[in-house]
């Protein structure tokens, strides 16, 4: 029996490529009817008797029939096939990956994210960031979606080589130890992009402008003097092909330097106006965070005057908004008045502004009093504005409804509570090294019910290889956010591993000389950290 099956099947199937080739329908029916001869061979075996039978050969004959075939390459037509990958691209672009991955016609039709190149804005994991304390050796992470609470576990092969610095635009930088060099992961796809070693820094600008145009710090010219724990923050700059790459460097250096895959080196950036007099030597340049949106990079300084980086035809800051009739030097220099630059909803900018010591901007009469909070014997306010750069102006903003800001000197964020309920809604998040010196964790904006605008400090305890981490775990996804904001490289034992012992304690020196700066005694300002 079995035979005469194989037979008939062999003379039922034409030959691929000949004219009596089987339509879908055609080829359904064939199969119906052989899973009907295989059921009819099952019963003279095994019989079935009753209705209890019947159920049964029913069920092997659904068994036996097999699932219908989808052409997928046919089922959509191209054009629909291209509306549908780039509105997926719009909303994320791990879902935009992972339609391509259905068939090899659809990747035909989209765009390949690793021929457009890993810095085309279109296909940067903006929303997604990485879920870590301090430093790790393994290359395990675990991706957090800040827009959808999306999460998803990577295989990141570059870090076991590579310290995480910061993050632009969802894009992991890198810092290679052995070279120094710079280099972008992009954590969905683990491709990365080179960029040239950190220790090689000039200064662009023209010669009849400053007998000091060409002056470079000699922190700067050190190459132990630019150091990974200095990198805090990075931004893009999309007006040119390929996009440029900004780093702020913290510290004694308070500079900020660019460079573009394949140049041979960074470049200083002039400080224009954002300064103060007694920097203007140094080249330095006063600011808190960065920022980018819309394809260009924003700077705030500490009184919250804001500036556009243009980079033609040299790289400098432009003035914004303008607030430096706040910008008197002890306000700086002590931190009083501190600002940070967020990306808020829509497409707008957003200002969180401190203000410690209400006594030396105006008197505390000049304020409304239920703005006011006092923080160890000191009264201080915290504002929130939306910056129209239109308009060139500051507008208050009276609350943030149901989204947290947190801030920090790396990051900051602005954060659903309806995505995560957990985060409190209309308040303001200080990231783990400003809790340190300000005393409190979260502002809330709106107090209405009458209790405390302040909540205490996080628990952290500080390892010299780690950092600051949460004292308890597992950890709150509020600390891992504070964490985040104020992220920062520390010389930990998978740095200082490959590096010889003198070069190693070269690096903690130079570390130290930046922190001692300006006047000889340890300044932890955050205005400069």
């Amino acid at each position: 029996m079995a035979r005469q099956l194989s037979l008939r099947r062999s003379l039922a199937i034409p030959p691929v490529g000949s004219e009596g080739m089987m339509t879908r329908a055609h080829r359904r029916r064939h199969l119906l009817a052989e899973s009907s001869e295989r059921l009819g061979l099952c019963q003279a075996q095994h019989p079935h008797p009753g209705a209890s039978g019947e159920r049964e050969s029913r069920r092997k004959t659904e068994a036996l029939v097999p699932p219908e075939w989808r052409d997928w390459a046919e089922l959509l037509p191209p054009d629909l096939v291209e509306d549908i990958s780039g509105r997926l691209l719009s909303l994320d672009v791990a879902e935009y990956l992972r339609f391509r991955t259905v068939c090899r016609p659809w990747r035909g039709l989209t765009a390949d994210p690793h021929t457009a190149g890993l810095l085309d804005s279109r296909f940067r994991p903006r929303n997604w960031m990485v879920l870590s304390i301090g430093p790790d050796a393994e290359p395990h992470r675990r991706l957090l979606n800040l827009a959808t609470a999306a999460s998803l576990g990577v295989h990141l092969p570059a870090l076991s080589s590579h310290c995480h610095i910061c993050d632009a635009d969802g894009l992991l930088v890198l810092f290679h130890k052995p070279t120094n060099a710079i280099g972008l992961l992009d954590p969905l796809t683990n491709a990365v992009t080179e960029f040239p070693a950190i220790s090689s820094i000039v200064v662009a600008a023209p010669r009849p402008y400053s007998r000091l145009c060409g002056y470079l710090p000699p922190v700067l010219r050190n190459p132990l003097g630019v150091i990974p724990k200095a990198i805090h923050g990075a931004c893009f700059d999309d007006s040119t092909s390929p996009p440029t790459l900004m780093l702020c460097l913290r510290a004694g250096l308070a500079t900020i330097i660019l460079a573009k895959p394949g140049d041979a080196h960074w470049t200083l950036v002039s400080p224009g106006r954002v300064s103060h007099p007694i920097d203007d030597r140094l080249r330095k340049v006063l600011f808190c965070t960065l920022l980018s949106m819309g394809g260009r990079c924003y700077i705030i300084s500490p009184e919250g005057s804001v500036y556009l980086l243009e980079l033609q035809p040299l790289p400098r800051l432009v003035e914004v908004v303008d607030q430096r009739r706040f910008a008197e030097a002890d306000h700086i220099w002590c931190g009083h008045i501190i600002s940070f630059l967020v990306a808020g909803t829509g497409g707008r900018m957003l200002m969180v502004r401190y203000w410690r010591g209400m006594e030396r901007f105006g008197g505390i009469e000049a304020y409304n009093r239920k703005e006011l909070f006092t923080m160890g014997g000191i009264t201080s306010r915290i504002e929130v504005l939306e910056v129209d750069i239109a308009g060139r102006r500051l507008v208050p903003v009276r609350s943030l409804g149901r989204y947290a800001v947190f801030v920090g000197m790396t990051h900051c964020l602005h954060i659903s509570t309806e995505t995560f309920p957990s985060i409190s809604g209309d308040t303001i998040y200080l990231g783990c090294l400003h809790q340190q010196t300000r005393g409190f964790s979260i502002y809330r904006i709106n107090n209405k019910k009458k209790g405390r605008r302040t909540e205490p400090n996080h628990k952290f305890v500080f390892d010299l290889t780690r950092g600051f981490a949460p004292a308890a775990r597992p950890c709150n996804l509020d600390e891992y956010l504070v964490v985040y904001v104020d992220r920062m490289h520390t010389f930990g034992f998978y740095c200082i591993s490959i590096i010889p012992a003198p070069l190693a304690f070269s690096r903690v020196l130079s570390l130290v000389h930046i922190y001692m700066y300006p006047c000889g005694c340890l300044l932890f300002n955050l205005a400069h950290l």
